[in-house]
């Protein structure tokens, strides 16, 4: 049985409405160890012969054997197979990839072998220095000669064996010297074992040959026959995939294939390492496609951190002033116009201290007032204190000091001033500590409580109250100190405050025993909505009627919490945007690189990579951009954060490891969404097409 047998090939091509029979019912048969020249002028059909003898190309009908087996049968990765396992091609272009040197081609073909880099590089290298390239096996194609480049070409055909080496044109390209040199080698490998078929149109060349083949408009005119005698070489011995022998000469015997683990270790290391110098190659088109990628996950890390750092700041703060309590005031927006419900008496407040949850009950002593200070005045709240006020409030002294232990319990006449009525008392550069103040109440006009209040007026007063009798005349107060709010919220609701001892307010302000307002703080131990009902249902018994309002802390946090969370998604929606606006350039780039690299797709091919391991290629190369675009990002979110940081004190904003997980996480899926178009269009370019691009 013949090593190649052809029965009735055929090859058409059809160029628009026109068909052109390339090949046309070619039968013939060439023996292992046979030297064949296939000749013929331009347009013979020669080439195409050799890329079906090659199982580059598949012909449209008949059959076409190796070692009795139908190639026509055969999907893509086995043809692929064939090709690396019995095959060797050298070209009339050499079709060497330009940014690997010359072992790094040599190689190639045990990429898709499965050998390991130490082993793959030390056949190689033993190869060259057996063709007379051992002082160039570092250099580049455009480094070296035609004859060198077309040397390095014959390495790589012997790489994995190359029982069957395909030479088209090989003396094409080069001077009479190399030329002569190549079919000299040729030879060489030919006595050595390999079966040789060389396509050329001349016939000086062909005469090299021991059997000549010649074409004209797709057929066989002309055939000398397998030579008489001919013997074909006996079987030759099997090297181990890591084993490489000591000494190679061009027939060293072929590699065997590595298991399919082993393979796909090296086609990973392979892939990233061509991604890496594809990606140098192209510098400025890395840095755009990166800049976009950068711009989209710096967008989405930078958002994703200031919300947090919003959230967490906003919400810790209010839920420190809002958590575990509920307010209550006299009056609601169902009451007819006018009426005026009565204040909650100090026996109500006491009989709400022993529901289940609460905690305690603290009545809320305000009222509406005007201050004058020389000829300043402002109208201010003044509220009642107690050495917890500070707390309570989320204050802190600004200037002066609070109230002392012994100012509370004989009721002196101080008072402390926040911001807001400071300033509107006082000019910036007057320290307010040590005058006089003088305080005329307003009346029930303010506060909360008349008869139409909401919640929302409560909410917006932070702690809800009500004024009641006016003093007959205003009254003296020393202010001894100022105070501000002691969260990073930096914000105030409605008119200043100031804070008086409350035994003073009773005793000069408001000697009413009931109150206007009241506020619950609860220990836990049940629901905020039980604790709440609870408390309702036990002050309409009392009352009479539910003639009161009531503000619940929790509720209105967790609002808060479910809207900033819509906020936060918004947001980093609008970054995502940026992201895929990233995404598409990265592919319409992949896309640009695979036509741009049609030829190098169709050379490893050729050498045997499979439509798999191009896919993978063009993957990696797709997420390995993407993730230096991610990483960049990362690093441009890191450093605004810092700035932020120290331009402000409001807000605390970080990138967290988690950050940057995720944004390398999101870069890998944006490399493979995106990427995987690329991939498949260059893992489904036939081998023939692709090597006929320039």
């Amino acid at each position: 049985m013949a090593l190649i047998e052809l029965h009735g090939v055929s090859r058409r091509y059809t160029l628009g409405e026109i068909e052109v029979r390339a090949l046309d019912g070619i039968t013939l048969a060439i023996e292992a160890g046979e030297f064949v020249a296939i000749m013929g002028q331009s347009g013979s059909g020669k080439s195409t012969l050799m890329n079906v003898l090659g199982c580059l190309d598949n012909p449209t009908e008949g059959r076409f054997l190796i070692d009795g087996q139908d190639a026509g049968q055969l999907g893509p990765d086995e043809l692929a197979a064939l090709r690396r396992e019995r095959f060797g091609f050298i070209f009339q272009r050499y079709h060497l990839l330009p940014h690997l040197d010359a072992r790094g081609n040599a190689a190639l073909p045990a990429v898709y072998a499965g050998v390991g880099a130490s082993a793959r590089g030390a056949r190689a290298q033993a190869l060259l220095e057996r063709l007379g390239l051992g002082e160039r096996l570092h250099h580049k194609p455009n480094e070296l000669s035609g004859g060198q480049q077309q040397r390095v070409s014959i390495a790589r055909a012997l790489m994995n064996g190359g029982q069957i080496i395909l030479a088209d044109e090989p003396t094409g390209a080069l001077d009479s010297n190399s030329g002569a040199e190549m079919l000299r080698l040729l030879k060489e490998l030919n006595a050595a074992g390999h079966t040789i078929i060389l396509v050329t149109h001349d016939p000086t060349v062909a005469a090299h040959a021991q059997r000549v083949i010649e074409l004209r408009d797709g057929h066989v005119v002309k055939d000398d026959g397998t030579p008489a005698g001919h013997q074909a070489p006996g079987p030759q011995p099997t090297a181990a995939a890591h084993d490489a022998p000591a000494e190679p000469a061009p027939s060293s015997p072929h590699a065997a294939p590595a298991g399919w683990l082993r393979r796909l270790q090296v086609q990973w290391r392979e892939a990233l390492s061509t991604a890496w110098l594809s990606l140098q190659g192209n510098r400025l088109r890395t840095f755009l496609s990166m800049l976009g990628i950068s711009i989209g996950i710096a967008s989405v890390v930078s958002i994703v951190a200031l919300t947090s750092a919003a959230r967490t700041t906003f919400e810790g703060e209010f839920q420190g002033v809002m958590s575990g309590k509920i307010w209550l005031w006299r009056g609601n927006s169902d009451l007819p116009p006018g009426a005026q419900p009565p204040s909650f008496r100090l026996s109500e407040l006491d009989a709400l201290r022993s529901l289940p949850g609460v905690a305690s009950v603290q009545g809320e002593r305000q009222l509406n007032a005007q201050l004058r200070q020389g000829a300043r005045d402002s109208s201010v709240q003044v509220r009642g204190a107690d050495s917890g006020t500070l707390f309570e409030r989320k204050l802190k002294v600004d200037s002066g000091r609070f109230f002392s232990p012994y100012e509370l319990s004989v009721g002196a006449q101080v008072l402390v001033l926040d911001e807001q009525s400071r300033k509107a008392l006082f000019k910036d550069s007057e320290s307010p500590v040590g005058k006089t103040v003088l305080v005329s109440s307003s009346g029930l006009a303010g506060g909360l409580g008349g008869g139409g209040e909401t919640a929302s007026t409560a909410s917006a007063e932070g702690l809800p109250g009500g004024a009641r009798a006016t003093p007959p005349a205003p009254l003296p107060f020393t202010v001894i100190g100022t105070v501000k709010a002691d969260t990073q919220l930096g914000f105030d609701f409605g008119n200043g405050r100031a804070y008086v001892p409350e035994r003073t307010f009773i005793q000069r302000l408001d000697s009413r025993p009931a109150v206007d307002a009241f506020s619950v703080q609860m220990d836990f131990t049940q629901p905020p909505e039980e604790v709440l009902r609870h408390i309702k249902h036990r002050l309409v018994a009392l009352r009479g009627a539910e003639n009161f309002s009531s503000w619940s802390g929790d509720s209105e946090f967790r609002k808060m919490q479910n809207f900033s969370a819509g906020f936060a998604a918004l947001f980093a929606g609008v970054g995502a945007i940026a992201l895929l606006v990233g995404g598409v350039g990265v592919m319409n780039i992949m896309l640009v690189s695979v036509s741009e690299r049609t030829r190098e797709i169709g050379i490893r091919m050729a050498v045997g990579a499979r439509q798999g391991d191009v896919r993978l290629q063009f993957l990696i190369e797709a997420v390995v951009l993407c993730c230096l675009g991610g990483l960049v990002g990362v690093a441009f979110s890191w450093l605004g954060a810092q700035a932020l940081n120290a331009a402000q004190d409001k807000l605390f904003v970080s990138v967290s490891w988690a950050a940057l997980g995720v944004a390398f996480a999101v870069s890998s899926a944006v490399g493979l969404v995106f990427g995987t178009v690329p991939a498949r269009r260059a893992a489904a370019l036939s081998p023939v097409d692709a090597l006929a691009r320039e």
